[in-house]
């Protein structure tokens, strides 16, 4: 008897739990300030353009389900604009518009694939970030991506969905503003 509660109880658990519509991702990547000057008297303009076609950035794939798409309740291109315009000027970049150096950064993906099981989860992350630098004289492109994988068990829980994309985000932004072949080339 015993048995039987519980297994309706689970079961009227996973139920509850499944038809809850999900909610957005906060994207708030936790980045360590870069404070090693790097940057003496360089001016430079700094864009961020999300080339993804869809706004999503976790989605949820099921066997028994039709696929779920969960939004950011943030613009990812204001959150790295953020992100990146902090840190380089943390590095000593005066950043202002029709300068000399122009820097863009496009994302070209930002995804969480959740493949959910019975009984457990898979999610592998991918952020695909092009950075293009400009100056008078030359073009630098350079891609960086970032790719994790986590596993669980029973359901992908929203919250460290959101720990993990933001954990990687962020060690993205800093392999980018520490990358030395791209200081090198905006100093000039």
């Amino acid at each position: 008897m015993k048995h039987r509660i519980l297994a309706i109880a689970f079961s009227t658990l996973c139920l509850v739990a499944c038809a809850q519509e999900p909610s957005s991702i906060s994207i708030k990547p936790v980045v360590f300030p870069q404070t090693n000057k790097v940057y003496n008297n360089t001016v430079a303009e700094l864009s961020v353009n999300d080339l993804r076609t869809t706004a999503h950035v976790v989605e949820v794939l099921s066997a028994s389900q039709p696929t779920e798409l969960i939004a950011t309740a943030d613009s990812l291109k204001g959150v790295l604009h953020q992100e990146f315009s902090n840190q380089l000027a943390a590095q000593g970049l005066k950043l202002t518009k029709k300068a000399p150096v122009n820097i863009k950064f496009n994302v070209e993906r930002a995804r969480t694939f959740v493949n959910q099981d019975v009984l457990d989860y898979r999610a592998n992350t991918i952020i695909k970030l092009l950075v293009n630098v400009e100056t008078n004289k030359q073009v630098m492109s350079k891609t960086f991506t970032l790719r994790a994988t986590s596993r669980g068990p029973l359901t992908a829980d929203l919250d460290d969905l959101q720990k993990n994309f933001n954990r990687q985000l962020a060690k993205l932004i800093t392999q980018v503003v520490e990358d030395e072949q791209l200081q090198k080339f905006i100093q000039g």
